[in-house]
């Protein structure tokens, strides 16, 4: 295993890590606003996994995943979060 093998090998392990505490957090909390923005890590956890597995699995979609996953995932949460933040009122 090459050297950057190893460092992308540990960057997702550490965001697994910050994933399944998330999911730990969100299971233990009555906090609806606490399991929103969980929820939102919970996301962006996966697309950083995604994004440094791609980093040694180069695959022809790849780039067309993150675009994707960027738009929604910058766009979209944040209204659903602002809607349930302010409990539907507009």
């Amino acid at each position: 295993m090459t050297a950057f093998g190893i460092v992308t090998t540990v960057g997702i392990c550490m965001f697994a890590l910050s994933l399944l505490s998330a999911l730990v957090l969100i299971l233990r909390t009555k906090d609806f606003l606490t399991r929103t923005v969980l929820s939102d890590m919970v996301f962006y956890s996966m697309i950083a996994i995604y994004l440094i597995w791609v980093l040694n699995n180069p695959t022809s979609i790849a780039f067309e995943i993150a675009l994707l996953a960027a738009v929604l995932g910058g766009v979209l949460p944040t209204l659903s979060m602002a809607r349930i933040i302010s409990k539907g009122r507009r």
